[in-house]
């Protein structure tokens, strides 16, 4: 034995100084930081970056070995500016920050590394450290996982890591690094993005404290599950003066320190079906700082009714929290790529190495939908009301066709017995008044022929009260209240939500009819722009169960049919094969200081974007410079007859759809940009910039650049004169 060890010591020996010499060349590698941040330590680094930790408040800085700019998750005592409040120094000098729940009411405390007694416990790993961290005031622990990959950091809380020990005390919201890049006042230049509709920038100037609040909003919208429906103000009984935010699509932010050419985006990787976005200008809640980050909701509090009246309602906490990791992604960003521009590029190389998105892009399409029919009241019942039967949508078809629209997409809207709102939809059972199955057959045919794509359409989440009479598909709240949708509309008021796991059954289901039947294609809305908890005998469900059950339903479908669908969500985009109502503009929050393309940018020469209708914008000359800024491709909404005949049905907000009226429109917009899409084939967008006020200049990888003017006078960039309100091309392709 004493022979063997001394053969294999030398071997040890030098395996030893091997590591201790790897660890001391990256020690040495490493640049000093600032003296203000004395106490962080080393951990690791990457070709790009160095990561450093003050572990008693798992505070990071990472530092850019090209330039030396520093970016700091937590407030540094010695450089933090403006006064703050016990409660505030713990948030913004903590490298996460619990809300904790005490029974029933939404009365939050806060757990942090600052102010809350606890224990830490830090263990250093490849790339980085885990710190199992337990507050015994509550019973409260966590362990953040903390790795830096390249130019990439990833914070991770796994799930099997929380711990809840104390009854009646509950982890509710868990914020992630909320003050990962903050600023103060406007010490910086620079801005925060955000994901309200496209796009859109809060810029790191001093608001003077003229905002209460700033942006926080749930990634894929509010949970009707747990949120009552708030009262809708109308106008005259019937039109809605009052417009809801845009829901969030992407679970994506970030931060940029123009002038010192650094930045993030943040991709919310696990976690998000329960994740707000925050993003809060300097003034908000007196605090000098602008911060973004995400906020993961563990538990909830509800309303629930005492009485059948549900008069008299008290707060509950959920029973179990929801299950899952909580992770973010920063992609961090230097030099030229540290912009919304580079954050766009960067996403979308993130979507195709993950395989959320491949590239699906056909040869270019204007979306002409047609509505079919709805119903109005008559006696005692319903009766139709046919505005485009498939014989006249074919005919319109053949008339774009003739004026040199060589090939459309085109969703038909209504086409099932009952009309439009006759839901939930099972079967391809098309009614006899625009046609029955065999019209709908051949104008899906003969539109083929003629260079068109045909996709019936399905809301495949509502179920109409009025003609559905047994509400064991509908799905209950978590307070056990039916799920539903009120509104002032003439002839249905009310619909339900379809319980996920029925959504999916009748997808299949129609699915397989609609393949029998010949047809190989389907819009898809409802589940696509809405996601929700649920409750079904007695057992609640999370908003994750539903978007698997709802993904694995689009899949199925899929594998049969080729899917449209309207707005979705980041989940749902492996199985698109065009994206149907692209947001151009945002909510026009007061705080947001400009509305950018991201969404656009980084999907734009992936997967086919098609625009809201023209129809109902009051500026389309504006539209029309938007869609060539961004290359989404137009929509349309017609109708054979004029819209005055939806007077009396659901559809009545259809105020202008006659195809007479808007053939002309059609045609000019199909002319003038399917010659840019042409000219811009098989490329991505490569650059956005605004030489001047009111100018743009996108630059796409095959050299094409297209200068948008969205001003009254004539203007120029790069030798090359814009007309008021209109586009020109430029560059030279490789």
């Amino acid at each position: 034995m004493d022979k063997f060890f001394r053969r294999i010591l030398p071997v040890l020996l030098l395996i030893l100084l091997a590591s201790l010499t790897v660890v001391a060349g990256e020690e040495e590698n490493a640049s000093p930081l600032p003296a203000e941040y004395e106490g962080y330590e080393f951990v690791t680094a990457s070709d790009r970056y160095e990561m450093y930790l003050y572990e008693p408040q798992l505070s990071l800085v990472l530092r850019n070995r090209d330039n030396g700019s520093l970016i700091a998750s937590t407030l540094n005592a010695n450089t933090a500016q403006g006064k703050l409040n016990k409660t505030w120094t713990g948030y913004t000098y903590s490298g996460f920050v619990i809300d904790v729940l005490t029974g029933n009411s939404k009365n939050y405390k806060q757990a942090d590394l600052v102010t809350t007694e606890h224990s830490l416990d830090v263990t250093y790993t490849e790339g980085g450290f885990d710190a199992a961290v337990f507050f015994p005031e509550y019973g409260l622990g966590l362990t953040m996982q903390v790795r830096l990959e390249g130019d990439e950091l990833l914070i991770t809380v796994p799930d099997s890591s929380i711990r809840e020990e104390t009854e009646g005390v509950y982890m509710a919201m868990v914020s992630v690094a909320p003050l990962f890049g903050a600023t103060y006042m406007d010490q910086r230049t620079g801005y925060m993005l955000i994901p309200d509709g496209n796009g859109a920038l809060i810029y790191l100037t001093d608001k003077e404290e003229r905002f209460s609040t700033g942006y926080s909003q749930m990634i894929y919208g509010s949970d009707a599950g747990f949120t009552e429906n708030s009262p809708v103000n109308y106008l005259w009984d019937r039109y809605e003066t009052v417009l809801p935010p845009r829901t969030v699509l992407a679970p994506v932010f970030g931060m940029a320190h123009t002038d010192e050419q650094t930045g993030f985006l943040a991709i919310v990787e696990q976690g998000e079906k329960r994740c707000s976005i925050e993003a809060h200008p300097n003034g908000v809640m007196r605090v000098s700082y602008n911060r973004c980050f995400a906020k993961f909701l563990l538990r909830d509090v509800y309303k629930q009714p005492l009485n059948q009246s549900e008069s008299t309602k008290m707060d509950m906490v959920e029973q179990d929290r929801t299950h899952h990791d909580l992770a973010v992604r920063y992609c961090l960003l230097s030099g030229e790529n540290a912009n919304w521009v580079g954050m766009a590029k960067r996403y979308r190389q993130y979507l195709l190495d993950e395989g959320i998105l491949t590239p699906r892009m056909d040869e270019y399409r204007t979306r002409v939908d047609f509505l079919a029919e709805d119903q109005e009241k008559f006696l005692v019942s319903t009766r139709a009301v046919v505005m485009t039967t498939a014989a006249e949508a074919s005919e319109i078809i053949a008339d774009l066709k003739s004026a040199g629209v060589s090939s459309l997409l085109c969703e038909y809207r209504g086409w099932q017995g009952g009309g439009i709102w006759s839901l939930p939809v099972s079967s391809f059972s098309a009614d006899g008044a625009v046609g029955g199955n065999a019209g709908v057959q051949a104008l899906v045919r003969d539109a083929a022929a003629r260079g068109a794509q045909v996709y019936p359409y399905v809301d495949a989440m509502r179920m109409n009260a009025s003609t559905n009479t047994f509400t064991y598909d509908a799905a209950k709240m978590i307070n056990k209240t039916t799920l539903k949708e009120e509104s002032a509309k003439q002839v249905y008021s009310l619909f339900y939500r379809l319980l996920p796991g029925k959504t999916a059954e009748k997808l299949q289901s129609l699915s397989r009819s609609l393949k029998n039947a010949g047809i190989g294609t389907l819009a898809v809305g409802g589940i696509t722009e809405n996601l929700f908890s649920w409750s079904e005998r007695n057992v609640f469900h999370s908003r994750d169960e539903g978007a698997e059950i709802y993904a694995a339903a689009l899949s199925g479908a899929a594998e049969d049919l080729t899917l449209a669908l309207e707005e979705p969500f980041q989940y749902q985009w492996p199985e698109m094969s065009a994206f149907l109502n692209m947001p151009l503009d945002g909510s026009e929050y007061m705080y947001t200081d400009e509305e950018v393309p991201f969404l656009t940018t980084a999907l734009q020469g992936v997967v086919p974007l098609y625009s809201d209708y023209v129809n109902f914008e009051a500026n389309k000359t504006e539209l029309f410079l938007q869609l060539a800024e961004t290359g989404v491709r137009p929509s349309f909404y017609v109708t054979k007859r004029n819209s005055s005949a939806l007077i009396y049905t659901n559809s009545s907000d259809l105020y202008s759809t006659e195809y007479a009226a808007y053939r002309d429109t059609i045609i000019a917009f199909d002319r003038e940009l399917r010659a840019l899409a042409e000219a811009t084939a098989g490329a991505v967008i490569e650059n956005h910039e605004k030489p001047r006020e009111g100018l743009s200049k996108v630059t796409w990888s095959n050299g094409t650049v297209v200068y948008v003017n969205h001003t009254g006078e004539t203007l120029s960039a790069d030798g090359i004169e814009i007309a008021p309100r209109s586009f020109r091309t430029g560059g030279e392709a490789p």
